[in-house]
């Protein structure tokens, strides 16, 4: 996926090159990779951020790293206490924080914005960071129907389940 936007690539470059960065690559995340579901929510808060004179920098930078937790999430279908997708919805926006302090600068609004995407777990303190709660779950939410269809899909042919 590549955006042809200056004002995107000039901020997203340095993170979307980060060797730890690729390796988002590789971790499938709803229908596609973590990296693909990342730059795809940075793009488009970016857009709306942008278009409503907000610090479009610091949208792309912490939905850029929303989700930079750097590890394969399996759900578990047992029933436990707290099931663990929620344990991850919890725990995941910090891993993130970690993981990007770790490799970039942050300042306070990116934090939040990374620490507070999955809203009602995390609080966004800034427009921009609700912004990205809210273009995260948008765009999750075709994510997961599209690998819905595609289950149903093979379900319905399983002729090309090979």
């Amino acid at each position: 996926m590549i955006y042809f936007d200056y004002r995107f690539m000039e901020v997203a470059r340095p993170i979307i090159e980060h060797e730890q960065y690729q390796q988002m690559k590789k971790i499938k995340h709803h229908d596609e990779s973590v990296y693909d579901h990342s730059v795809k929510v940075a793009f488009y808060a970016y857009q709306i951020a942008y278009k409503h004179n907000m610090d479009w920098k610091a949208t792309i930078r912490g939905a850029l790293l929303h989700d930079f937790f750097l590890y394969k999430f399996n759900k578990s279908l047992s029933l436990k206490i707290i099931p663990d997708s929620i344990k991850h919805a919890i725990v995941h926006p910090i891993i993130a924080f970690y993981n990007a302090n770790k490799y970039f600068d942050l300042n306070e609004k990116e934090e939040n914005i990374i620490k507070a995407h999955m809203f009602p777990f995390g609080f966004p303190k800034s427009k921009e960071a609700w912004i990205v709660s809210y273009v995260d779950k948008y765009i999750a939410t075709f994510e997961y129907a599209s690998n819905f269809k595609k289950m149903v899909y093979k379900r319905k042919h399983p002729v090309y389940n090979i």
